[in-house]
């Protein structure tokens, strides 16, 4: 089961592409995470994102956008996001630096991407009702069918992602364009950041919302607010999905015995632990190490 590695900020820690070509293709199948959830997660690269198979939400900080196979979405730079499913999704993206468009030194880059990289807005979402968006989506199945060959061309693909960026910034408005603000969104999540951060760094012991809400100075209902506008759950709800992860990839990466994994987790009533792991898990510790180890 993977899960995508983060900071304690929730900065994604992995690399995509390589210091000399910023851009990485992947295609993600939800089944392959933890109840379908591609956990929340930011980074400096855009995204361009398009369904194949199933239903997928894209959460877009406290917004959640219900996309099916055929659409798409694009992420802004440093945008908290996550994919979840129902039942399946497979999900194609491509994720880049905006370096990659053009130096940042560049008359490119100030003029066609840099307003956009510190846009307030966060996401377009890609339907085919509007004509501009289905010849962007167009142009993306272009995109990631070229990438899927074996020798693909560098140049090729990025002027394939220049047309796409063009078409897509040439609809955009003033309004759309307008600079990201200091305001109380950022507030929220500088605090966000610190109660995770303390969430992250404290799970193994006993925890409780007062604790959570003392990271970040501010009173539990204030708490409750953050966490719902930015990542749409409870304080205790993050702490107790962050549990089971790490339970997760002790049982698929270690031999240790359930009982020492319910502690590290943050649980030391066993029997507890088993109901919780079975209730949102799926099955008990026992048979999710039994079916990871046949894989």
């Amino acid at each position: 089961m993977q899960s995508v590695s983060t900071n304690l900020n929730l900065q994604e820690t992995r690399r995509h592409g390589s210091p000399d070509f910023p851009l990485e293709f992947t295609t993600d199948d939800t089944r392959d995470y933890y109840k379908n959830d591609i956990n929340w997660h930011w980074h400096e690269e855009f995204e361009l994102v398009y369904i194949i198979e199933g239903c997928v939400a894209c959460h877009i900080n406290q917004s959640v956008y219900e996309l099916q196979p055929g659409e798409g979405i694009f992420i802004n730079s440093s945008v908290l996001h996550r994919f979840t499913s129902e039942k399946y999704g497979i999900i194609t993206n491509v994720i880049f630096l905006p370096a990659f468009l053009a130096a940042k030194e560049s008359l490119i880059y100030r003029k066609y991407v840099m307003p956009l990289e510190k846009a307030e807005m966060p996401c377009i979402v890609l339907r085919k009702e509007e004509v501009w968006k289905k010849q962007m989506l167009s142009l993306l199945q272009e995109l990631f069918s070229n990438l899927k060959t074996a020798e693909w061309n560098e140049l090729s693909i990025r002027n394939q992602l220049s047309e796409i960026w063009l078409l897509m910034f040439l609809q955009l408005n003033s309004e759309q364009l307008a600079p990201k603000m200091v305001n109380g969104s950022a507030h929220s999540r500088k605090m966000l950041q610190a109660m995770i951060q303390y969430i992250q760094m404290h799970f193994e012991r006993p925890i409780t919302l007062a604790d959570i809400a003392g990271a970040a100075n501010i009173s539990k209902n204030t708490a409750l607010r953050y966490f719902q506008e930015n990542i749409g759950i409870s304080p205790v709800e993050y702490l107790m999905q962050y549990r089971l992860n790490n339970a997760c990839k002790m049982l698929r990466e270690t031999s240790e015995k359930i009982t020492y994994i319910a502690r590290c987790a943050g649980y030391d009533n066993v029997s507890y632990f088993n109901r919780i792991f079975k209730k949102y898990v799926g099955k008990t510790p026992s048979q999710y190490r039994a079916e990871r180890s046949k894989e």
